[in-house]
């Protein structure tokens, strides 16, 4: 976790440094309502692991590797006002643990890669601080939203029935906190950090404004 929160912190001084250099060929620019955001969120330390270990024909699942792409977000925001903004967020998510699994029945061992597929929309609400300089941004918010899930088991790399998955618990709805900035080095473009409880941890990435 401390090397994760060290990359964070370096990523985030790239970002910076990258648009304090250009902004300083840039004229000033004024403030924009509308945001259009590409993000990545780099995979955590944390390992993801099934909830469940057996299915509904009592297969009993052995998952030893473990691995995901990090999230990759897009989204949009709209100040209602100098202070409040209005918005919605798209992110992706796929994870993946691989392993064996015994079936119930013969006691035959296959391998198996089980692969989640996580889709998450959410409303956002954020308060914008007051800050003169109009190329910064430093906003905290929230969100509510939904989740949703696609899921594919694949045994001897062969994909199966949804009978075979293991037991797999989804919770509809999505909440999350957060603060970030934004820094734009023209009138248009310019780069963004969030970190956030309720999703990725940290993600990172550029904007469009007008």
């Amino acid at each position: 976790m401390k090397r994760l929160i060290k990359k964070m912190h370096l990523f985030t001084g790239m970002l910076l440094l990258v648009g304090t250099c250009v902004s300083a060929q840039e004229e000033p620019a004024t403030k924009s309502k509308n945001y259009l955001e590409v993000s990545y969120g780099p995979p955590t330390n944390l390992s993801f692991r099934a909830l469940s270990t057996t299915n509904d024909d009592q297969d009993q699942f052995e998952f030893n590797k473990f691995n995901n792409l990090g999230t990759f977000g897009l989204r949009y925001d709209h100040l209602l006002n100098p202070s409040f903004s209005l918005g919605i967020d798209f992110y992706y998510l796929q994870r993946k643990s691989s392993g064996t699994v015994t079936e119930y029945n013969t006691g035959i061992q296959s391998n198996v890669e089980y692969i989640i597929n996580r889709f998450r929309t959410q409303i956002r609400v954020a308060y914008h601080f007051p800050i003169a300089n109009p190329n910064l941004d430093v906003y905290l918010g929230g969100g509510i939203g939904i989740n949703n899930q696609f899921r594919k088991l694949l045994i001897n790399g062969t994909a199966t029935s949804r009978d075979e998955y293991p037991y797999n618990i989804v919770f509809p709805v999505s909440l999350r906190t957060y603060a970030g900035l934004r820094y734009s080095f023209s009138k248009h473009f310019g780069v963004n950090a969030e970190v956030g409880i309720g999703g990725p941890l940290f993600n990172a990435g550029f904007h469009f404004r007008f």
